[in-house]
């Protein structure tokens, strides 16, 4: 599916557009209700269905004025704006007016273009003058807000549409006079307590009854768009997202469920303990989430340490023993380690390897021979995904209990955790504390040493493997006889030095 262009005559050419979408999708483009939307995964042709469904309008009611909408100007510019050029690209299918915002779309010889407006609804500006108009129809591309996920995978929150925003849209449609109002909706699966669900009057669950007159939902699945994405998409991000998890349910399988569950933590989850064990039976980590600014609005220098016992009842536990952040410069940053290095003598520090925070690293060991501290093992690890990502990766052992708070600070983190990642600003305890609970290697069984037995008999048998050691004073003497499989004639070793020449240069001689 794509739009190219081809040379007609000279100085003229003629846009082409190859669109050719699953019944599912044109029963949505094709759609006569006055309120119709179409919701599915990651990849089901949504903005695209969108952008064909503006031009369909167009071709069937020419000079018509249709507003295309999103919640921030940023989004609307580079996502939905985006599409709607590719397929209908400026200076050959009509002519985009910046300063307004505006696009005149061509819908054939002699017939009046159709006024294209494009509006964000975080600019309070656009809102009144765009409710101030007399609209035919109008195109919300994601209103249903949340989490988002960018087309690299990355995680964003994105503030939607409000309800009474729609609302006030809805009384505009049709205004203009001789065009019948018409509104569409496009975007992911929204939660079935979303205002979108309630306007569907859809539950959440199985095909949409539409029971509402006039308003008419349809639903995209993987299969939709299959044949045009890239192969093995699905897949890619199923591994990204981890299978079965809430983003992977809503994002890859289009299933509507509540933004709650998207949440890394609950607060039903979080355990505390008494008391930590001893820190000589524990394996500490710390880990070190930096930043420059010591402007109190910006990110916060993160530090968290946690243990792990090595043996005992609690081994498969880790309990967090710390958390402390603030507004430092590097060195203060470095003076609050080593503080933490001295009081925990952590196995291991991890520090984000991202930018510059990758230098703190030599500003420590810098400062900790001047002052004769002794630094453990320094990891500079670097962030896997994006901070969702990172985060829903050790939820599970906070959910399972294998995650004990405790200590000075856990409340504090313990407020982090619980308010990401619709507060922004709180992401830098939680990014400290899951590099220092991925730095605890995972734990094996425990062992004891082997204890050789006393029965005689036992270390006379040996397995047929075994090779027969030759030492400097059976040198001369006759090797034990081997034992031969079939027909093959005993055996004798030869001596010490002509078997020494022929063993591999890498067999070493035991003496």
């Amino acid at each position: 599916m794509r739009a190219t262009l081809h040379a007609v005559a000279e100085g003229r050419q003629e846009l082409r557009i190859d669109y050719l979408p699953a019944p599912e999708v044109q029963a949505f483009v094709e759609d006569r209700a006055f309120v119709s939307g179409y919701f599915g995964p990651l990849g089901c042709g949504k903005t695209t269905s969108g952008v064909m469904k503006a031009w369909l309008y167009g071709q069937a009611y020419p000079g018509a004025r249709v507003a295309v909408i999103r919640d921030t100007w940023p989004n609307l510019r580079d996502t939905t704006q985006k599409t709607f050029f590719e397929w209908f690209p400026d200076g050959v299918a009509g002519r985009y007016h910046s300063t307004r915002r505006e696009f005149l779309l061509s819908t054939g010889p002699g017939q009046p273009p159709i006024e294209v407006i494009f509006r964000a609804m975080d600019d309070r500006k656009d809102i009144s003058n765009m409710l101030s108009l007399d609209l035919a129809a109008a195109w919300i591309d994601e209103p249903q807000g949340g989490i988002a996920v960018r087309s690299n995978g990355a995680l964003v929150r994105e503030p939607g549409i409000d309800h009474d925003l729609f609302l006030a849209l809805v009384g505009r449609l049709g205004r203009q006079p001789g065009y019948p109002g018409r509104l569409w909706m496009t975007g992911n699966p929204p939660a079935p307590s979303h205002w979108i669900a309630k306007e569907f009057r859809y539950p959440g669950h199985g095909r949409p009854p539409n029971p509402r007159r006039d308003y008419r939902l349809h639903l995209g699945r993987q299969a939709t768009n299959l044949a045009h994405l890239p192969a093995s998409y699905y897949e890619r991000l199923m591994d990204l997202f981890g299978e079965g998890t809430p983003m992977a349910r809503r994002f890859l399988l289009g299933e509507w469920i509540e933004f709650a569950l998207l949440n890394p933590f609950h607060a039903e989850w979080i355990r505390t303990y008494d008391e930590a064990p001893k820190l000589s039976d524990m394996f500490v980590v710390v880990g070190v989430d930096p930043a420059i600014s010591k402007k109190d609005e910006a990110a916060q220098t993160a530090m968290v340490v946690v243990g792990q016992p090595r043996r005992g009842i609690d081994r498969t536990s880790t309990f967090v023993l710390k958390a402390i952040a603030g507004h430092w410069s590097p060195y203060e940053q470095a003076e609050q380690l080593l503080e933490l290095v001295k009081e925990f003598k952590p196995q291991r520090v991890r520090i984000e390897d991202v930018a510059w925070q990758a230098a703190l690293a030599d500003i420590v060991k810098r400062e900790a021979a001047l002052k004769g501290v002794r630094l453990p093992y320094i990891d500079l690890a670097k962030p896997q995904g994006d901070k969702l990502l990172r985060a829903s990766a050790w939820s599970p052992l906070v959910e399972g209990a294998t995650v004990l708070f405790g200590g000075p600070g856990h409340t504090q983190l313990v407020t982090a955790m619980l308010a990401v990642p619709l507060d922004a600003s709180q992401w830098d305890l939680v990014d400290a504390a899951g590099l220092a609970i991925g730095g605890v290697p995972r734990q094996r069984a425990e062992q004891s040493s082997l204890k050789q037995t006393d029965e005689p008999e036992a270390t006379r048998k040996r397995a047929r493997s075994y090779a027969v050691r030759t030492t400097p004073e059976s040198v001369g003497r006759p090797a034990p006889m081997a034992r031969s499989v079939g027909p093959t004639p005993r055996w004798r070793a030869p001596r010490f030095a002509a078997l020494a020449k022929r063993r591999a240069r890498s067999y070493a001689v035991k003496m």
